[in-house]
């Protein structure tokens, strides 16, 4: 795999990979105002550690709010910390 480069996964929405799955739980866990559920494993991609592309369903804390699909990156340094890059709405 070329560094920088997105390594497209098989796109299996049987889950996370198990690692993937933890970051993710703690990271969204800890954020206030919304909640997050993963919905597809896009794939990684090589930079100084790995970045993760994560398609996931927000849910605004607010009564009757809808879902909108957003895509979550998360960086996992060369340490194996993961922390969150970004998160971004997905035009349908």
């Amino acid at each position: 795999m070329k560094v920088g480069a997105w390594e497209i996964d098989s796109m299996k929405t049987t889950g996370l990979p198990q690692k993937v799955q933890s970051a993710f739980t703690n990271i969204t866990g800890g954020l206030t105002g919304a909640d997050y559920q993963p919905v597809l494993y896009v794939g990684h991609q090589l930079v100084n550690g790995t970045n993760h592309c994560i398609l996931a369903l927000q849910r605004i804390v607010i009564p009757d709010e809808e879902y909108r699909l957003v895509k979550i990156i998360i960086h996992e340094d060369l340490n194996g910390a993961a922390s969150l890059n970004s998160i971004s709405g997905v035009a349908l």
